[in-house]
């Protein structure tokens, strides 16, 4: 059928652009730089002990406080650690471009832009 065609094209067509490629290179190195992991581990269960504890229901104002430093603390590491930021910044660039495509296809099916088009077409992936 003609649009499972065009659907394995468009997968094709995604897997070959600059965004894809960039973001697959940034993880792989993400997930070889051991700090980086380590990193985004501690800041996984920090933010998991934070959930379970706050699901218990009765945590004091001060246990909440040190788990609340203890997760801003953990994120401020992961946001300056240089390959982390490299892949989330590749990951954001990436996340934009599968947008513009939703907007894209919403467009042709609906004739309609989510969220309105306000007529400038300053950044916008096209509708006129």
């Amino acid at each position: 059928m003609e649009i499972f065609d065009k659907a394995r094209e468009l997968g094709e067509a995604i897997v070959e652009s600059n965004e894809y490629k960039t973001l697959k290179l940034a993880e792989a190195k993400q997930e070889q730089d051991e700090e980086a992991m380590k990193l985004l581990e501690e800041y996984r269960d920090i933010r998991r002990q934070l959930g379970e504890e706050i699901n218990k229901g009765d945590v004091s104002e001060e246990r909440m406080k040190e788990i609340r430093e203890a997760v801003e603390e953990a994120y401020e590491k992961v946001t300056t650690n240089d390959t982390i930021v490299e892949f989330l910044n590749a990951q954001s660039a990436f996340q934009a471009i599968i947008d513009q495509m939703n907007t894209i296809i919403s467009y042709h099916i609906t004739g309609k832009i989510p969220g309105g088009c306000g007529g400038s077409c300053d950044g916008c992936a096209g509708c006129h």
